[in-house]
């Protein structure tokens, strides 16, 4: 029998999802709609936990790469100073008997900031649903697509692809179900979905129920 929903709640026929809508509000009423449901195959039903397995690990690894990007830079690099005869260093030389001495930033610094932040705002805009992506070739596009979201460093330095990439490359290294490429001649990291479905899921469901 063809079920219907209204807004997020399932009726079992269309009787009983109009009733419902007839006891609303007049202003619920006018924003309500009842549309066809068709519940998920256990096929999809697998496919969206692996998915969001996987959506979990990549998050989980782009949360610790933004953890490993936080500025380590020792103090005296976190400043420079100037002298009025044009002579300039980080804030670790003798500056204290320099005359006229303007302090500013040091590049060290600015650099390991802006890495740090580069990859909080790549992380923020892996933010959202994933809920598109119902297939197996799909996983793989959607794993390349986060990797290549946190690897964005169109304003961050060599120091920073460098790290996302050993980061990544390291994460695949560990886990069964995500596979790493690296094309050296392009220098594109490729990763994509190596693992199965029904033992994912399985594996998930014992654990899940234990």
């Amino acid at each position: 029998m063809q079920q219907y929903k209204v807004n997020n709640t399932v009726f079992p026929n269309i009787e009983e999802a109009t009733y419902y809508v007839s006891m609303l509000s007049k202003a619920a009423q006018a924003t309500a709609t009842i549309t066809p449901y068709t519940p998920p195959s256990k096929a999809s039903k697998k496919l969206s936990v692996v998915r969001n397995i996987l959506i979990r690990e990549m998050l989980e690894w782009a949360g610790s790469f933004v953890h490993s990007m936080t500025p380590s830079v020792d103090p005296c690099w976190m400043y420079s100073v100037e002298d009025a005869n044009g002579f300039s260093d980080a804030g670790d030389t003798w500056y204290e008997d320099l005359e006229d001495v303007t302090y500013g930033n040091n590049l060290e610094w600015e650099d390991a900031k802006d890495d740090y932040e580069g990859a909080v705002s790549n992380f923020e805009c892996l933010f959202g649903d994933y809920n598109s992506v119902t297939s197996v070739e799909g996983l793989s596009d959607m794993l390349n697509s986060m990797y290549h979201t946190m690897s964005d460093h169109s304003s961050e330095t060599d120091n920073y692809i460098g790290c996302v990439r050993d980061s990544i490359k390291r994460m695949c290294e560990g886990n069964d179900n995500i596979a790493h490429s690296y094309h050296h001649p392009s220098r594109t990291t490729t990763i994509s979905f190596s693992g199965n479905v029904d033992a994912m899921y399985d594996a998930y469901m014992l654990e899940r129920n234990s």
